[in-house]
């Protein structure tokens, strides 16, 4: 059993779904930006962590294509100095959330994890260098492991609609979904 530790610099978030979450399951929460490296280092040295899941990042497509150097900074940078945090501090195990974006447009219907990778936009082209990045720091330091997890289009929320995407204009098919549906 792991004590579990939320660090979100709430950009897309709130206090209030953290409260919601809470009132399931304990953890503590740090307001904390990963572009912030020293910040994050000395959270990091101070709580001791023994696994990062990393799901931050900014998941826009189009967006992705009007201001690009925001996800390579948020996703690429962000997480580059992340996986260096973790290298330095000692967390060895690391999974990151990446995308199915990292395919491109797949030349036949089923895709799976060989499947030829091959991003058409700058989100899904940071997403693939973060995964490199991860690869690469794996094989340079042989106890460091990761995983890597490509959704193809992030679907959740609880019942109650207490969770979820709860910011404006928010692009995940169910939330637009419901959103047409609820005219």
């Amino acid at each position: 059993d792991h004590e579990i530790c939320v660090l979100d610099n709430l950009s897309k978030g709130s206090k209030i779904a953290i409260e919601d979450l809470q009132k399931i399951r304990t953890f503590k929460f740090f307001e904390q930006d990963l572009s912030d490296f020293q910040g994050v280092k000395a959270l990091f040295e101070r709580e001791k962590f023994d696994a990062i899941v990393h799901f931050a990042a900014s998941i826009e497509v189009f967006e992705s294509m009007q201001n690009p150097l925001k996800y390579y900074m948020n996703n690429t940078v962000n997480t580059t100095n992340l996986i260096e945090t973790c290298l330095q501090t000692g967390v060895n195990k690391f999974i990151f959330s990446s995308t199915a974006a990292t395919y491109g447009e797949p030349q036949t219907p089923v895709v799976s994890e060989t499947s030829p990778l091959a991003p058409i936009n700058p989100y899904g082209r940071s997403k693939l260098m973060s995964e490199e990045v991860l690869r690469d720091a794996s094989m340079a330091n042989p106890e460091f492991k990761h995983c890597i997890l490509r959704y193809f289009n992030v679907a959740g929320a609880c019942m109650d609609y207490t969770l979820g995407q709860r910011y404006p204009k928010a692009t995940l098919l169910i939330k637009v979904a419901a959103e047409c549906a609820a005219g």
